[in-house]
């Protein structure tokens, strides 16, 4: 009774284990990815052949310039005729490779009746197949009940001939199509250049797949003197046509005027018309010595954002350097030159800052300086107050920078003073622990002189084994000594060679023009 309890439980607790996994499985299940999440441009090359060869190069300044224009839009709008047409391909495609599969099962299963195996094999393998063509059945009516989702606002890019400036011949008409299916793109740009009455007639079409025909058609007529006002007509003209939506503009004007405006990362040019795709931009203003400013604007559809910035200027200190008897030191602000002195900079207040100095002589000094105060470094500082605000004088105190040559001889030098002052603490340990050691010995010799004639031979050994530790002990001791004195020699003799050496004197003497000649 007990066993039969056991098992119903294990039955129970298996179904509900199994029951929750494929619960689980089914929360967890993902929803299919939209298909054709990218849509792609093709810029084919501004036909000029009607335009003399000293204005052909306008063809290739337009090319460039709407390609610009193109790649600072992020995505288009899919309309339902567009979405209908992906839609329809990628169905037509997955039930195309589904029916291929199950008419490629389906031709396994006739052949097994041809291959001979043995009747065993053969209903094995024919139950094999029949399983897999009744999956393929199964997931050919899923294909056929539901369609495929289309990415509604699909990422908008140019080819790689176009955005690396490689712009194709455009095709001839009637192998528009083809022309777009061998360049993977969604549509491409055509355009012309003509003369009219010495003006320039552009004419600009817009070929798309989902149509097979040209959608858009532009042109406009400007002079050589108009060409990059033209170029911004066409620009925002062709941004309506290809997003399927009326672009976002932004338009920054900052104080100060030399601040650096980015605009999802980007560069803009203060008080210019940014073109953009609706959605959120991330704008960015900085400046030197001024607050950084950073916040998100949501673009409408067919909006202007004008915006204007006035940065918050960081409280300043001023910090005059000099040097009084060597003037026209060359001044560094970490690694950048900034002039030399005297010279008063103005620096952010609550930071930190490393200023150096070096003389036409080579000599160098350096401070950290941070709020009128000086943190660390080689000066004489000074607080002056003027008219209510507070400036540092600092002179700074420079010296020659130590040569290869002078390290090398103070390297010396300190290991000779180290192992030499090393070698007076070792000896007189040495000396000490050798003579207990000795003693030691003396001790154990005479005990086994006294008991030579001991029978017990634990006794003996035991009084051997204590006479070899005193001596290894001061055998070692000696050795340490030794080792120690030969350091000490070895030291000297490497501080007599270096200092003898050809290195530099600690004291220069910098050369005055009557011995230099000059």
């Amino acid at each position: 009774m007990k066993s039969r309890a056991l098992i119903a439980g294990l039955l129970f607790l298996i179904l509900s284990v199994g029951n929750l996994a494929a619960f689980g499985k089914k929360d967890t299940a993902e929803k299919p990815a939209p298909v054709n999440a990218e849509w792609y441009l093709c810029i084919t090359a501004i036909d000029t052949s009607e335009l003399p060869l000293s204005r052909r190069v306008m063809g290739e300044i337009i090319s460039r310039n709407l390609a610009d224009a193109v790649s600072k839009l992020e995505f288009r709008f899919r309309g339902e005729d567009e979405s209908l047409y992906y839609q329809n391909n990628a169905w037509a495609k997955s039930r195309s490779d589904a029916a291929k599969a199950l008419q490629a099962k389906r031709n396994e299963r006739d052949l097994l009746l041809y291959r001979g195996d043995p009747a065993w094999k053969y209903r094995k393998n024919l139950k094999t197949v029949d399983a897999a063509i009744s999956k393929l059945i199964s997931d050919l009516a899923a294909i056929d009940a539901a369609a495929p989702e289309v990415e509604q606002k699909p990422v908008l890019r140019l080819t790689s001939a176009a955005s690396s400036g490689n712009f194709p011949k455009a095709p001839e008409q009637g192998m528009e199509y083809l022309f777009c299916v061998n360049q993977k793109a969604d549509a491409f740009l055509a355009g012309s250049l003509s003369e009219y009455h010495g003006r320039i007639y552009l004419t600009l079409k817009l070929y798309t797949l989902h149509t097979h025909s040209y959608s858009y058609e532009e042109s406009l007529l400007f002079s050589t003197e108009d060409l990059f006002e033209a170029m911004d007509e066409i620009a925002s003209s062709l941004a309506v046509a290809i997003s399927e939506t009326l672009p976002s503009a932004i338009v920054v004007s900052v104080s100060p005027p030399e601040a650096m405006v980015l605009i999802d990362g980007a560069f803009a040019v203060p008080g210019e018309m940014n073109f953009r795709s609706p959605g959120e931009a991330e704008l960015s203003v900085r400046a030197d010595n001024f607050l950084p400013l950073s916040f998100p604007v949501e673009m409408n559809t067919g909006m202007l954002a004008e915006l204007f910035i006035n940065l918050s200027p960081l409280s300043l200190s001023s910090f005059e350097a000099s040097v009084p008897d060597k003037p026209g030191s060359k001044v560094y602000f970490g690694s950048l030159f900034v002039g030399e002195t005297p010279l008063v900079l103005e620096l952010p207040r609550s930071s930190y800052a490393y200023i150096s100095v070096e003389t036409d002589d080579g000599e160098i000094g350096s401070v950290v300086y941070r709020d009128s105060n000086l943190i660390k470094g080689s000066a004489q500082f000074t607080r002056i107050e003027e008219d209510g605000a507070i400036r540092s004088n600092t002179a700074f105190s420079t010296m020659v920078p130590v040569s290869p040559e002078e390290k090398r001889v103070d390297r010396a030098r300190r290991g000779f003073y180290g192992a030499y002052g090393a070698f007076w603490f070792i000896l007189p340990a040495s000396l000490l622990t050798a003579g207990i050691a000795q003693n030691y010995v003396h001790a154990n010799n005479m005990a086994a002189l006294r008991g030579m004639y001991i029978d017990d031979y634990d006794k003996r050994k035991k009084i051997y084994d204590n006479a070899m530790l005193g001596r290894n002990v001061a055998i070692g001791a000696y050795s340490v000594m030794g080792v120690a004195l030969g350091v000490t020699f070895f030291q000297i003799f490497r501080y007599l060679y270096v200092s003898g050496g050809d290195a530099t004197p600690i004291v220069k003497h910098v050369p005055s023009q009557t011995e230099t000649g000059q």
